[in-house]
């Protein structure tokens, strides 16, 4: 199947009251995993990379961007349900050209403490270029704060304010606009509540299609209900590593790794390959947002 734009999706999820599931991969595995769901529930989905874990300072290895680009597009064709292929969060703006060379036919772009009017510059002229190529762009008005399960911490947020949103949307042209309604990035031991009075108040001013990220930190029941009030898109990213880093530690419990055998225990496919263990606990993971969101036999976009 073709690739599909990521605005056709969303605006149909729109149309529809259902959300597409943006499922961030980190490699092979898990985006195979992500459309193994897609494909079995006859989804719609957005694939990706996020464009701060490929660009990582910390990385002792730089990721080639092209590389990451090229495997996504090509798994996106061979599916059998529409996928769009989505750069995420890239902080680069060098990154974002480069994604749109590399085969993403999405791009995010945000940098945390950049000024407002620089955002605006640079995203104005991103959108100028994506759109003569076909590609959308995704921006997010406000800040999520962000969780860490390590020190119990959070960063402080912004939330999303209205005129500010709808005087960026109208200026730069984006395609779909992420909001701070009380979502908190990297949230994996509790849930934040929704502010649903500013989500319907940002439904009624800005067109095209509302975004969620956080999708970990976010009540089922605040999911749907979030989609009622008009979100089309929510991203997910931290629970399906965690899926697979539980899938991992179960497998090493289980066994006693001196004595496995290494080339059926990495490479094999069978359920004594623990690569496929992991894949699995992914592929289940997705499975369930895809059933929530709504999007489950969606694939024909009619």
């Amino acid at each position: 199947m073709a690739v599909a734009a990521m605005r056709e999706l969303l605006d149909h999820a729109k149309k529809n009251q259902y959300a597409v599931g943006y499922f961030e991969a980190f490699n092979m595995d898990f985006m195979l995993a992500i459309l193994d769901a897609a494909q079995e529930t006859k989804s719609p989905a957005i694939i990706g990379f996020g464009g701060q874990f490929l660009s990582s300072q910390n990385r002792e290895i730089q990721e080639d961007i092209y590389i990451y680009g090229a495997l996504a597009r090509e798994a996106a064709v061979r599916a059998s349900v529409p996928v769009a292929i989505l750069l995420n969060e890239a902080d680069r703006e060098d990154m974002i050209y480069q994604g749109m060379n590399a085969g993403f036919n999405a791009v995010m772009y945000q940098k945390s403490g950049e000024s407002a009017g620089d955002t605006l510059r640079i995203t104005k002229e991103i959108c100028r270029v994506a759109h003569m190529l076909g590609i959308d762009v995704e921006s997010e008005i406000g800040e999520l704060p962000c969780s860490d399960i390590g020190s119990g911490t959070m960063t402080v947020g912004k939330r999303t304010d209205i005129i500010e949103a709808k005087s960026f949307f109208m200026e730069t042209g984006i395609d779909a606009l992420a909001v701070a309604i009380g979502n908190v990035h990297l949230l994996e031991s509790d849930k934040s509540p929704i502010d649903f009075q500013l989500l319907s108040e940002l439904r009624e001013e800005i067109p095209i299609p509302l975004v969620l990220h956080g999708g970990t930190g976010i009540h089922p029941k605040d999911m749907k209900t979030a989609i009622q009030y008009g979100i089309c898109k929510i991203n997910v990213g931290t629970v399906l590593k965690r899926a697979y880093i539980e899938a991992l530690g179960k497998f090493y419990t289980e066994r006693d790794i001196s004595r496995v055998d290494p080339h059926i225990t990495i490479g094999w496919g069978g359920k004594d390959d623990m690569m496929a263990s992991g894949r699995a606990a992914v592929t289940s993971k997705v499975k369930e947002f895809i059933k929530l969101f709504g999007s489950e036999g969606q694939a024909g976009l009619r």
